[in-house]
């Protein structure tokens, strides 16, 4: 007999949820087409990957975490893990029009939307800075060296110019989308076809003020007629 029964419980029980988490492998499409650069987080125990050039990936997960898939330009979806050996998970496109989120009174802007990312994801900020490997008299920092060479500073670094392109499209969709459906009168297809050919680079859309962006819009607007 255990002289401490309830330890022991505690330790099976441990050793029992352990044992449940395992990597789970999917493929992310849409319409039949494998996307690269979805990121699938596992909101339970808050981590996460992206889906490499094939659509593929493979996450670390257990029976009742959820994971959440987000990719710019397509509706975030999440997912409950089951048993499932393989998850193959489509996405669906956005709406076009682009509105802030107000939630308990604080509007939801890309900028906030980008902080609160970094904030919740610190680790691959740690994990993939690379700069400060040599300290004085050529010593080396052997974390910075790791980050640097190894594969988790790589798909750190990947992870952060995912997020980084993220916040970029939804300054540009923020400013670009409504004025694009006002002046060109397009919707459905024909406004999101539009859209993806002319969207201004990120560096325009920040500076750019509402009437050079409408200028810019009837100016791609006329060309688009011409190919009609």
């Amino acid at each position: 007999m255990f002289k401490y029964p309830l330890l022991f419980s505690l330790l099976i029980w441990a050793i029992s949820s352990n044992a449940q988490v395992k990597e789970i492998k999917g493929l992310i499409t849409y319409n039949n087409e494998r996307q690269s650069g979805a990121i699938i987080k596992n909101l339970s125990i808050h981590t996460l990957t992206i889906s490499n050039d094939k659509g593929e990936f493979a996450i670390k997960a257990k029976t009742g975490d959820t994971l959440a898939i987000i990719k710019t330009d397509y509706n975030s979806d999440t997912l409950l893990v089951m048993d499932q050996q393989y998850l193959i998970i489509q996405l669906h496109k956005n709406p076009i029009m682009i509105k802030e989120v107000v939630i308990n009174g604080t509007t939801i802007t890309p900028e906030s939307a980008y902080a609160a990312n970094k904030k919740e994801y610190k680790e691959i900020y740690f994990l993939g800075d690379n700069k400060g490997i040599f300290f004085s008299d050529a010593l080396v920092n052997i974390d910075k060296l790791n980050n640097a060479l190894g594969k988790k500073g790589h798909e750190a670094r990947t992870l952060q110019r995912t997020l980084t392109t993220d916040y970029k499209n939804s300054v540009i969709d923020k400013q670009f989308n409504p004025l694009a459906a006002r002046i060109t009168g397009y919707k459905g297809k024909q406004l999101s076809d539009f859209i993806a050919d002319n969207r201004p680079p990120y560096e325009m859309a920040i500076k750019a003020t509402d009437y050079d962006l409408v200028q810019y819009i009837k100016k791609k607007l006329v060309g688009d007629k011409k190919k009609q």
